[in-house]
């Protein structure tokens, strides 16, 4: 399965709410998972998830990362954002990808409420549902899933 499962944070330094579950999807499917930029860049890839925050402006690394991917690197993103209120926009992503002609296969939403100290951690619930949508992702995309 060429599959990979990429994460961005704003913090450095800790593991953070998109560290979390981009570990669950890629322990739960044996696949490559991996901080933005990744140590070993995308090649021929059919499925990268992207897992990001978007309270307010997207994080530089994301956007330099996405303007780098193309269809010889991957032919299909889906897109997991972390977010006040479980919205599914993109934002500037989606012009992004269709300039470079790489398929937005699916976009989750999940609220996670941020306070004056940072975001809550992700649930078990919220896990769950990036986890399934990933398997939906893959059963789409691949005859076969793990």
């Amino acid at each position: 399965m060429k599959m990979q499962v990429l994460y961005t944070e704003k913090k450095e330094g800790k593991q953070g709410n998109p560290e979390i579950v981009a570990e669950q999807i890629s322990r739960d499917f044996k696949c490559k998972g991996d901080r933005i930029p990744p140590a070993y860049p995308c090649e021929k890839e059919r499925l990268v998830i992207i897992i990001f925050e978007s309270y307010g402006s997207l994080d530089k690394k994301l956007i330099a990362f996405c303007e780098d991917l193309d269809k010889t690197r991957a032919e299909n993103v889906a897109l997991i954002s972390l977010n006040k209120d479980g919205s599914s926009d993109t934002g500037e992503l989606k012009a992004i990808f269709d300039k470079h002609g790489v398929t937005i296969s699916g976009v989750l939403g999940l609220e996670v409420k941020k306070g004056l100290f940072g975001a809550s951690k992700v649930t078990d619930e919220q896990c769950k549902k990036a986890v399934k949508f990933a398997e939906d992702q893959v059963n789409a995309l691949f005859d076969t899933a793990l």
